[in-house]
């Protein structure tokens, strides 16, 4: 078996409760990815850069630092640019959702989520290719059009 096909995928959890940071990362483990849990929003770049991860779990509303501007900050960086973001929070109104989306998050769930249901969301997210996004006139999309 190659190298590659070896790796399990890295997930960093971004959220201000300990708790759910743990919780998830002892179950993001188990299914299977190599999770980083950062309790502390003013240390999730910094993490994020180090890490280099395939995905980040970001939760919207943090003291501080909100989900929206760490997806921003991610989004303007061409080392981060890239990552998958998805948007864990307790809210699920449509500014949230939109607002989130817009910030550049790749995708949204709202709290509580168990295990499973979170890691085949992230297996999903995981097997949509490189880009966050296609972007219109992209060689992608010009391949589709003929």
């Amino acid at each position: 078996m190659s190298r590659a096909a070896q790796r399990r995928p890295a997930v960093v959890i971004v959220d201000d409760e300990s708790i759910v940071c743990e919780s998830l990362r002892i179950q993001l483990e188990s299914a299977g990815f190599r999770a980083t849990a950062v309790n502390d929003p003013s240390r999730a770049l910094a993490t994020i850069q180090a890490e280099k991860p395939d995905l980040v779990v970001l939760d919207l509303y943090m003291p501080g630092v909100d989900g929206r501007e760490i997806a921003r900050a991610l989004r303007a960086d061409p080392a981060t640019s890239t990552v998958r973001i998805l948007l864990l929070t307790g809210s699920n109104e449509a500014v949230d959702v939109v607002t989130g989306l817009d910030s550049g998050a790749s995708d949204y769930m709202t709290k509580p989520v168990d295990g499973e249901t979170i890691a085949a969301k992230i297996r999903s997210m995981l097997n949509m290719g490189a880009a966050p996004r296609a972007k219109a006139g992209s060689k992608r999309g010009a391949r589709r059009a003929r």
